[in-house]
């Protein structure tokens, strides 16, 4: 990840920096800006995909990864959720997070009580539900996984600051099997999403260009390297095409016990 200008200057200030980040609070900068709509931007309810690297005022990094959490839950710092929420797909986010929006007057780890906190991060996916399958579940053999076929009802704009950005996909019926090892970065940004998904159920897609088409862009043109996406998209049907052989077995075994091959000459 690429550091942002200002606010890496105020970051590895050392103990003076610290002592000016207690005085500001909570502060966070997009490096660069996207300047998607207000709709297009995370809010409470949606999920995020986010990447991160998080530093002391020392410098120590005491932390980095992946992390995939919903906006309202509680299940990271409120810190942040603070520096996601309001912020748009694909963004390079630095964030400097007080005590009081980190881990307080508590240790964790690597953590001293009491410290202010620097983030790095990307987020690379907002996942919006838009709406949730009848009785809101479904059991898992109708959930989108890997290694089963699902079919989506699909269309996708470039993310612009006016909101109506090129439409560079549009299918009623496109069948992608998730879990391919050579899929293409906009198929696993699709499964990244989706994964849970039940059958019928509709969701809102932003995706970053890391999940979406990178810095070289869709090979038609039609999406920018670089740019970010929308995607609405419902999910028609969840089927297995390519039963695996354990399954083909396990069938097998099942017809012989019940008794199905009584006619069958070797």
């Amino acid at each position: 990840m690429l550091l942002s200008g200002s606010l890496l200057a105020f970051m590895l200030a050392g103990v003076g920096g610290q002592e000016a980040a207690a005085a500001e609070g909570f502060q966070k900068e997009a490096d660069p800006a996207l300047n998607c709509t207000q709709q297009d931007r995370a809010k409470k309810g949606d999920k995020v995909i986010m990447e991160y690297v998080g530093f002391l005022a020392d410098q120590t990094r005491f932390d980095s990864g992946k992390s995939e959490f919903v906006l309202g839950e509680g299940k990271v710092i409120k810190g942040l959720e603070k520096g996601v929420e309001g912020q748009c797909a694909g963004e390079k986010i630095v964030m400097v997070v007080p005590p009081e929006f980190g881990y307080g007057d508590n240790s964790a780890d690597k953590i001293p009580a009491g410290s202010i906190l620097y983030f790095i991060t990307r987020l690379h996916a907002i996942i919006r539900t838009t709406k949730k399958p009848r009785g809101g579940s479904c059991n898992e053999a109708t959930k989108a996984r890997p290694n089963i076929d699902v079919t989506l009802d699909i269309e996708g704009r470039v993310i612009t600051p006016s909101g109506n950005g090129k439409v560079f996909l549009d299918k009623p019926s496109l069948e992608i099997r998730f879990g391919k090892p050579n899929a293409i970065r906009f198929v696993r940004g699709l499964e990244s999403s989706l994964t849970g998904a039940c059958t019928d159920e509709e969701r809102t897609l932003f995706l970053g260009p890391d999940l979406a088409y990178g810095d070289s862009g869709k090979s038609d043109g039609r999406v920018k390297g670089g740019e970010s996406v929308k995607v609405d998209v419902r999910i028609v049907r969840v089927r297995d095409k390519k039963p695996t052989d354990s399954k083909i077995a396990l069938n097998f075994l099942e017809t012989i016990a019940s008794g199905g091959l009584k006619n069958f000459a070797g």
